[in-house]
């Protein structure tokens, strides 16, 4: 019964209904109205922001498969792209004229290739 009374605070309703609005409590009504009515947009957009900012990252990704980009660079007016999708890793060029493929590489292989350009940068210059 309580969840009731809370839930039936939010639901629109014309300023007339609303319960003390009568010609001598006219400002005390439209008071808690208009306050009812804000304290409702502001749940609403409080729950709207967290779905927006907690919602996607976690269940996004599982609903829309594994693709990530690992890096981008403008060449001009095209871009070049590198993009993980699921155990193999991508390079495409994307431009005005369309997209073309790099090169394809097993993940295993990418990160072998990252480990290895790793040890060259932290090695010192000689």
């Amino acid at each position: 019964m309580p969840f009731i009374l809370v839930f039936s605070a939010f639901l629109a309703r014309p300023a007339w209904a609303a319960p003390g609005f009568d010609e001598a409590g006219y400002s005390a009504g439209l008071f808690r109205y208009v306050s009812t009515m804000l304290l409702a947009l502001l749940v609403l957009g409080l729950l709207w922001y967290a779905a927006a900012r907690f919602l996607p990252g976690r269940l996004g990704a599982r609903a829309r498969g594994h693709i990530k980009v690992l890096g981008m660079l403008n060449v001009g007016r095209e871009m070049v792209y590198i993009v993980r999708t699921g155990p193999e890793v991508s390079a495409f060029v994307s431009g005005k004229m369309g997209s073309t493929v790099l090169g394809r590489w097993s993940l295993e292989e990418w990160d072998d290739y990252e480990a290895a350009a790793g040890d060259r940068e932290s090695r010192p210059a000689e």
